[in-house]
């Protein structure tokens, strides 16, 4: 087994399966070993060493027991017999093991010094070169942190793992773990423990709950992701064969009236090969996720997949591709996270403090990836860290610029832990603009806004006529360049400032719960300064509306031909403002509604409405809305606004009955 190869089994358990199958029975601990079963091997392999009748298995039976541990995580155990291993001559498989343990225990000088002893007698000459070179490296930076984060273990970690934490519906996290509390009866070999589950807690960590029992299994899952709506869920499942290890699958599942369906298999995946650690990118348009494949670099590497829209609003996944090689290395690249143009990923290669490290890239102005930065401590460690995500729905206080999650297998309750971070605003640190443009930054922009509501006649019809709009207190504001984002809140007259950079377009978004989302977009390129001036100041407002939830809201300009259903171009407009509110806001789904007249049959106009109702579904369908936030229902005359005698109705009259409305479910 190559170095690299070995540097594949440092990673978290059961997301790295090789899904081997055997038939033997377990008769000693080498074959516990080979089928994964590294606890029962542990309890084996202490008894044949005790017992074995010369150096050679001595040997041989303290390397098995440092790679057990290793891939359990106890790396303290896994040092410790791998050095016995080495006392007994195993030779350069052992000393290479061992020199990555050291790593990973932050011991980087003892680590360095067997690299240089298997430097002249290994095959590896050039990888080992490139180590004791990155090694040498982050010695530099190795005790220190970046100034203004702060990390702090969460108290509801137990004595087990829990791993890949990931946002559900703004106020929860769900995340993987292999607690007493997980499905099924058995203990997973591989580790001893129960066999993984995703559970789900409030993001303060109180109330912890296994997920919905449709997702867990007697198999492990873990590692999900899910769309901004939260509908959709794609997450991982390995399932065992006659008890051994299979292989690690993406599972799709979506939520209907809080129900999930059963799930199925993501079609791009194809048979004998290891997925895992999904993502969502790019307003969930890209799944992102890990493999291990044939076109690889020779680890797990990163791929990404293209959700197609059909005409009828149905979608596919599209084939998978490879990141380029500015993202993927010769080594493990996994656990990948997305902010906006940011892409968070853990790599095994890059120059890091052991183990897996947090790294961060972007797309550059040129459309291509920039070099992975290594988020450094206190994020990283010489452990591994990952899982890392953004918080952005989480209240920010004083200084506090952004608070987010991770996992890392540092010193905690159990082998894997979850950690909130934060970060602070740095008092006197240097300003984040490109050295070239800040020689010729001279003035200083501000963004000034105010955030509002819609008022009405009257206050709980949206319908009764808008009269105004007033100041809206307490609003989350987001400010996004495409590659940085702020957090504020709004003050208690709804005002807001903050300081932009020159040379960017911003979107700006406020929410609140209870609102529609409200956005705006300035720039500050090709500002007009009056010369001299020191400051500029851009105003703008967010206006948000109240989400009247079970509401009727009639649509303005939505006019069909006679005895038609097809979507008019004047109606357009108004649709396409309907999308584009539904895509804002994710967390909403309407029923839209069609009505007629009393004239003519009711059963024909009953049909007629349907018709046009699902007419004006598939447009929005087709201009990017999911189509299972969308309900078409036609009332044909069955709920007239004005229920006047049809014969005596006015021209005015019947035109206020042909309506299309819509109105936002619970």
């Amino acid at each position: 087994m190559t170095f690299i190869n070995r540097l594949i089994l440092i990673l978290i358990a059961f997301l790295i399966f090789e899904g081997c199958s055997f038939g033997k029975k377990i008769k000693d601990g080498e074959t516990a070993f080979e089928r994964k079963q590294y606890s029962v091997a542990i309890g084996m392999l202490q008894d044949e060493y005790t017992n074995a009748e010369n150096e050679r298995m001595r040997a041989r039976t303290a390397y098995l027991l440092g790679m057990s541990y290793s891939y359990l995580e106890e790396n303290s155990l896994s040092v410790e017999w791998l050095g016995k291993a080495v006392d007994n001559n195993y030779g350069n498989e052992a000393l290479l093991n061992l020199a990555q343990s050291y790593k990973k225990e932050g011991k980087y000088q003892a680590s360095i010094d067997i690299y240089n002893l298997l430097k002249n007698s290994s095959n590896n000459k050039r990888q080992i070169e490139r180590e004791i070179y990155v090694i040498r490296e982050v010695a530099k930076w190795a005790n220190e942190s970046e100034e203004g984060v702060k990390v702090e273990l969460m108290n509801d970690n137990s004595g087990f793992s829990e791993y890949s934490p990931v946002l559900l519906d703004k106020n929860f996290l769900v995340f993987t773990s292999d607690r007493g509390e997980s499905t099924g009866g058995e203990n997973y070999k591989w580790s001893g423990n129960k066999h993984s589950d995703l559970f789900v807690m409030l993001k303060n960590g109180s109330d912890i709950k296994r997920f919905d029992a449709g997702i867990n299994s007697d198999a492990n899952e873990g590692a999900a992701c899910f769309t901004e709506d939260g509908l959709e869920i794609i997450f991982t499942r390995c399932e065992e064969r006659n008890g051994d290890d299979g292989y690690c699958k993406l599972m799709y599942s979506e939520r209907f009236s809080g129900v999930w369906s059963e799930p199925i298999v993501v079609p791009i995946q194809k048979e004998g090969i290891n997925y895992g650690q999904p993502t969502f990118i790019e307003n969930d348009s890209v799944l992102v996720f890990s493999a291990k494949m044939e076109d690889g670099t020779g680890g797990h590497d990163l791929y990404y997949s293209q959700r197609i829209l059909n005409e009828d609003g149905s979608f596919y996944w599209g084939d998978a591709y490879l990141f380029p090689p500015t993202i993927n290395s010769q080594g493990n690249e996994m656990f990948p996270s997305g902010d906006g143009d940011t892409l968070y990923f853990s790599s095994d290669y890059f120059a890091g403090l052991g183990g897996l490290d947090i790294f961060k890239t972007w797309i550059q102005p040129n459309g291509e990836w920039a070099p992975p930065q290594n988020l450094k401590k206190p994020i990283n460690s010489s452990f591994d860290d990952f899982g890392y995500i953004i918080d952005y729905e989480s209240k920010l206080r004083g200084d506090e610029i952004q608070k987010g999650f991770f996992t890392s297998s540092r010193a905690g309750y159990g082998k894997e832990d979850l950690y909130k971070y934060e970060r602070n605003r740095v008092v006197g640190a240097p300003p984040e603009d490109d050295p070239e443009e800040e020689e010729t930054v001279d003035v200083e922009i501000y963004l000034a806004g105010k955030t509002k509501e819609i008022e009405y006649k009257d206050s709980n019809d949206p319908n009764s006529g808008i009269i105004g709009k007033g100041n809206l207190d307490e609003c989350y504001i987001t400010i996004s360049d495409g590659q940085d984002s702020e957090n504020i809140y709004s003050d208690d007259n709804g005002q807001f400032i903050v300081q932009l950079k020159k040379g960017k377009d911003y979107s700006i978004k406020a929410s609140k719960v209870g609102y529609l989302n409200a956005f705006e977009k300035v720039s500050t390129k090709n500002l007009n300064v009056e010369k001299g001036k020191l400051s500029t100041t851009i105003n703008i407002e967010l206006v948000l509306n109240r989400i009247f939830a079970n509401v009727e809201i009639r649509l303005e300009n939505i006019y069909y031909n006679f005895n038609k259903s097809d979507i008019r171009s004047d109606a357009e407009p108004t649709l396409d403002s309907l999308s584009q509110l539904l895509i804002q806001n994710p967390q909403i789904n309407i029923q839209l509604s069609s009505h007629t007249d009393c004239r003519g049959d009711d059963e024909y106009n009953l049909i007629l409405s349907q018709k046009r109702a699902e007419s004006a579904v598939a447009y929005m369908s087709r201009k990017g809305v999911s189509k299972s936030r969308m309900t078409a229902k036609g009332y044909g005359v069955t709920a007239l606004s004005i229920n006047c005698n049809c014969d005596d109705c006015t021209e005015e009259e019947h035109q206020v009955n042909r309506r299309t409305t819509f109105k936002i479910l619970e």
